[in-house]
């Protein structure tokens, strides 16, 4: 194996939650499961994910101004999986994953175990992604639910489901 994928298969050895990116880009909503996405700062409250340049997500935030993150709970596989599929086009409105609009006017999944709005503090570019830095101005979260995990390119669960 050559250094890209030994990297490939140390990253996979990284157990993580399941994050969408989702963004509302002139009355159009595009939503993306990242494997990149970290707290930064509690103050100012900021948060990154890293993009592909290859994906449309980045511009978009660029254009829009903001996005959201939801972290996803145990039941929204299907989810994780629907924005994962590379070849969607935006849309209008939510199509095959039920979301909810945000009081910031930003998408989320519905149900999911947590959520952050935030407005683009800075988009830097390095190597082949694009590193969204954005300001956190609304959070929710709930108590009673599990998290999604990715690890070793597949899907998980807490074992003891707390």
């Amino acid at each position: 194996m050559g250094i890209e994928q030994d990297f490939k298969h140390a990253l996979a050895s990284w157990a993580s939650g399941v994050a969408v990116v989702t963004t509302n880009s002139s009355g159009l909503l595009y939503g993306l499961t990242v494997s990149s996405f970290s707290a930064l700062s509690l103050d100012p409250p900021l948060i990154l994910v890293c993009l592909g340049h290859a994906n449309r997500m980045a511009p978009m935030i660029e254009a829009s101004g903001g996005f959201a993150v939801s972290l996803l709970d145990t039941t929204q596989q299907s989810a994780a999986q629907y924005f994962a599929r590379t070849g969607r086009l935006p849309t209008a409105d939510f199509v095959e994953i039920e979301g909810q609009w945000t009081a910031g006017g930003q998408p989320v999944v519905a149900g999911a175990l947590a959520w952050l709005t935030c407005t683009l503090h800075r988009a830097i570019e390095e190597g082949d992604h694009t590193i969204v830095i954005g300001r956190v101005i609304e959070a929710s979260a709930r108590a009673e639910a599990s998290p999604l995990l990715y690890w070793r390119r597949g899907y998980r669960e807490l074992a003891d489901g707390s």
